[in-house]
């Protein structure tokens, strides 16, 4: 056997050459990015967040006091379709307090910190249960801190948009106070809904010896008046039998599976660790079974949002699940659209018989009706279809996309008027909160992209399937005959009647070439046009928000221009997220960090088109820069190392025998350890069945492959959080 393998050494076959090495110290290459805190965070914004996709805390200390909180939110706790506050549990100190720190640990998803008082010191750790429905505190006081008394103080249960506003409630929409009892060990507090059931919070507090004590929280939710009580009963009784141990172990368990999904490495330090608190969002904020990620995810703060918002924000905060290789996180929004799917067709009112639509909110029924907003179900849709696109699961494409695809095109197709210039055009629509434009706005570019793209997935789909859909001619037809994008000097227009002459947040008028990429820099006629029209918007600063420019920096990245879209991407850090990587403006909006989580993806690794696309994005100035199993369409994994300027090896991996064509960023003669061709555009296509993987590199022999953290940047570790001035030095 040792005298074959020589045999094959000698002729140049590697051995495992396409297997890389994981030596990734995980707890270490988190630890460097865990917040932490010196002080006590006075805000939402600045607090350390935990969650299981249902079920969430944020822990501040108002100023108002007394002690530090434990904001408790439920993502499905709402009331007439708003999410509704539900409460603190308040840990209140015998004494003053004096000093405090607090750290987040992201490889374990589990906080911890300290209290000191005039009196003594309270250490805590706490963490949210990966599975179970309990939000789980230990503390250990010594001194006069002992027995350290929690209170419970229930939230209002009304619609936050007015009490954001501060509207007076009407009558009919005020519910009673929440009833507080106890049971047994149990501290019960019952909040009724009116027509709606009830949500009621439940937890016990366990004095242990040496001054230790653990208490434990759950939160139920339920239409049916007790069972929300019984819910939460159940959870925490069934989290005392397994003991604070055992829970910890389980739920550490769950996170140290998840996280090893991929890995990314470069050389910005801050903004490695705003990735890496983005992928902890994620995977706090939501799961296959659990609902879908409104604004706020499971935590709740004051909002003029209190719903699902379908114009850019559901879809953005959906984008970085596919490029991590987290696509089971994507799975709630799927389920919400296969779910909602009866309600979608209602919204379509007189087309609901082959049609399907949404306004702009919604809960999570999707009932919701009217305006002139014609492109948010479609754009949604989109989102559903990429998650086709990287697992390449044939029955989700059949049975679960493509009916709800022609739903929402229909929508759009029974809009259609043909005008004087024999060309189709859309007489209704609205650019989403475009300041200045007529409703109905005719022929907006945001409905003009969506149908292009909706009408040629539809025929790509029959062709792949093997469809024999009636409707083949129609969109044929719509293609050949749709109006053309608006365009002007500057560039593309917000709708045919409306320049793009005012600031605005939204990129809804480039969806062509971002994220449909159906206008792309491969085009060569489309190369100025695409670059003067983002010029152009990013041009007028004033009205510009977070995503405004994370959507700039995946543009860029698309274009080449590589320094501009890390600007881009800065620029956002350097102004607008909070302390804890969350996002306001008037209240939380959880899309804009998660979106520039996909642009860095957008930097690394791209698929869109024909070709994967390998560092299409990084800019000179990353020398240094490493990614493992980032996934792309096709359903491949990718890991690709960086040294000194100068691709060293890609690695790719086929989930499913789709077509590999792969443009790696590598300098010289390509080899590969299986047969590859190189095509005219300088792309290579790869021979490989699923399960397969190859190994691209440029030496004589396959390189040792190998995968771990570069170092970081000392002085920007830990850089989210709350610290002194002094401290921060």
């Amino acid at each position: 056997m040792k005298k074959f393998l020589a045999v094959l050494l000698l002729c140049g076959v590697a051995i495992g050459a396409d297997v890389v090495q994981d030596k990734i110290d995980w707890p270490a290459a988190l630890g460097r990015h865990d917040p932490t805190w010196n002080i006590l965070p006075p805000k939402w914004d600045s607090g350390a967040f935990l969650g299981n996709g249902l079920l969430g805390a944020m822990l501040y200390a108002p100023e108002t006091g007394p002690g530090l909180r434990w904001h408790i939110g439920r993502s499905d706790v709402t009331y007439r379709g708003n999410r509704i506050p539900i409460g603190d549990l308040v840990l209140k100190p015998a004494g003053k307090i004096q000093a405090s720190t607090m750290r987040l640990d992201l490889w374990n998803a589990e906080a911890s910190g300290t209290l000191t008082t005039d009196r003594g010191t309270l250490a805590w750790k706490s963490f949210t249960h990966a599975d179970k429905l309990v939000q789980v505190i230990e503390v250990q006081a010594t001194g006069g801190e002992q027995n350290p008394a929690f209170v419970w103080n229930g939230g209002l249960a009304a619609n936050p948009r007015s009490v954001h506003k501060k509207e007076k409630i009407p009558a009919n929409e005020m519910n009673p106070p929440p009833v507080a009892s106890r049971d047994g060990a149990l501290n019960v507090s019952v909040q009724a809904l009116k027509d709606e059931g009830e949500h009621a919070v439940v937890w016990s507090s366990a004095a242990g010896e040496a001054g230790r004590s653990t208490v434990l929280l759950s939160v139920g939710s339920a239409k049916v008046p007790g069972a929300a009580r019984a819910e939460a009963s159940a959870a925490v009784q069934a989290a005392l039998a397994d003991g604070a141990a055992k829970l910890r172990a389980s739920h550490r368990a769950w996170w140290h599976a998840c996280w090893p999904a991929s890995f990314v490495s470069i050389p910005d330090t801050r903004l490695e660790g705003f990735y890496w608190m983005q992928m902890y969002k994620l995977a706090s904020a939501t799961r296959a079974d659990r609902p879908a990620i409104d604004l706020m995810g499971p935590w709740f703060r004051s909002t003029p949002w209190p719903k699902i918002w379908w114009n850019l924000n559901i879809q953005l905060t959906y984008w970085p699940v596919l490029g991590a290789n987290r696509l089971e996180l994507g799975e709630s929004l799927c389920r919400m659209l296969d779910n909602g799917a009866t309600n979608l067709a209602k919204n379509a009112k007189e087309f609901s018989a082959d049609s399907a639509t949404i306004a702009r909110t919604s809960s999570y029924d999707c009932a919701g009706a009217g305006g002139n907003e014609l492109c948010n179900l479609p754009w949604t849709v989109h989102n559903y279809y990429l998650q086709y696109r990287y697992s390449m699961d044939e029955a989700m494409l059949r049975d679960r996309i493509f009916p709800l695809l022609k739903r929402s095109i229909n929508y759009y197709l029974h809009q259609l008027q043909e005008g004087p210039d024999g060309k189709l055009h859309i007489p209704r629509g609205l650019s989403p909160e475009y300041p200045t434009q007529p409703s109905p706005n005719p022929d907006c570019n945001i409905d003009l992209a969506l149908l292009r793209w909706g009408c040629q997935t539809l025929l790509q789909v029959c062709d792949q399937l093997k469809i024999a859909d009636p409707q083949i001619p129609q969109w044929r037809r719509t293609l050949d005959k749709l109006t053309p994008y608006p365009t002007d000097q500057n560039g593309l227009m917000i709708s045919a009647k409306v320049p793009f002459a005012e600031s605005h947040r939204h990129y809804s008028h480039l969806l062509m070439i971002y994220p449909l990429y159906i206008m792309n820099p491969e085009q060569p006629e489309n190369q100025a046009l695409i670059n003067k029209s983002v010029d152009h918007w990013m041009g007028m600063p004033k009205a510009l928000q977070g995503y405004s420019y994370t959507g700039a920096s995946s543009i860029c990245a698309a274009v080449g221009r590589r320094d501009d879209a890390v600007m881009y991407l800065n620029r956002l850090l350097d102004k607008r997220v909070t302390a804890n990587t969350m996002y306001l403006e008037a209240g939380p909006v959880i899309e804009t960090p998660l979106s520039a989580a996909q642009s860095l993806h957008d930097i690394l690794l791209t698929s869109w088109g024909a070709n994967i696309r390998v560092f299409p994005g990084v800019p000179d100035a990353w020398k240094d820069v490493a990614f493992h199993n980032l996934r792309t369409e096709g359903a491949f994994l990718v890991s690709a190392v960086r040294k000194g300027g100068q691709t060293q090896w890609v690695r790719v991996q086929s989930l499913a025998g789709a077509p590999c064509r792969i443009k790696p960023a590598l300098v010289g003669d390509v080899r590969c350890t299986v047969p590859l061709k190189k095509l005219a555009d300088g792309s290579f296509e790869l021979a490989l069945k699923k399960g397969e993987a190859a190994l691209l590199y440029t030496d004589a022999q396959p390189p040792v492959t190998a995968m771990q953290a570069f170092p970081a940047e000392p002085a920007l570790c830990n850089f989210y959080g709350l610290k002194t001035a002094a401290a921060k030095k």
